[in-house]
């Protein structure tokens, strides 16, 4: 059963919740390797949701975050790849005056249409990829598709509410700018630790019985 309003409340039902948070908050200051290290304190959060931890926020261990955050990083470009590609294409006919005929054309309108299209899959796919690769912890796991469409097929509704979660924080992460550097941390970090109480809630929702 999933609780949307608890993704927003759980981190300060934790009593230590501050002095949790400071330390993975300061270090995400850190240009890129501190954003790797946020990643991975979330993902190890996320775990803990998914196995029903009361208290999921973990204590921040910069070598284990970082290493995980890393790998999280390697796997979001493999998701990545077909849309770097899907723009080669157009790429060549923008800077080609050859190119802007009929053919030219189709090639873009059906390149665009194949790029929204993968978005969308993506939207919905990812989360439980991450949730996935959160809870086994292996560069493989990211990518087990036979698992992926099983959970979706036990529970939907609740990976459309993570999908939900994740437009919601769409808004919710740019407020952090009326603060400036800081509060877009704080509001960014807020954002991520959400979205993942949420795929963690999902994850342990739609467990795929053997």
């Amino acid at each position: 059963m999933m609780n949307f309003g608890k993704a927003f409340t759980y981190i300060f039902e934790d009593e230590r919740w501050f002095d949790k948070l400071l330390t993975p908050l300061l270090v995400s200051l850190i240009p890129v390797i501190g954003t790797f290290a946020l990643t991975g304190y979330t993902l190890r959060t996320l775990k803990n949701v998914a196995q029903n931890e009361l208290r999921p926020l973990p204590e921040f261990d910069f070598g284990q975050d970082l290493g995980r955050g890393f790998r999280y990083f390697l796997v979001e470009l493999v998701y990545a790849l077909p849309i770097r590609i899907m723009v080669i294409p157009m790429f060549m006919i923008e800077n080609s005056d050859s190119a802007m005929g009929l053919g030219g054309v189709l090639i873009m309108v059906i390149s665009i249409a194949v790029m929204v299209a993968y978005s969308l899959f993506l939207a919905i796919i990812q989360p439980i990829a991450m949730a996935n690769f959160a809870v086994k912890d292996s560069f493989a796991s990211a990518f087990e598709w036979g698992n992926f469409f099983k959970r979706l097929g036990n529970n939907f509704g609740a990976w459309l509410l993570v999908f939900a979660g994740v437009i919601l924080t769409g808004f919710i992460a740019p407020l952090g700018m009326v603060i400036f550097v800081i509060g877009v941390v704080i509001t960014s970090a807020y954002s991520q630790l959400m979205v993942a109480h949420l795929a963690g809630q999902a994850y342990a929702a739609s467990e795929v019985k053997r």
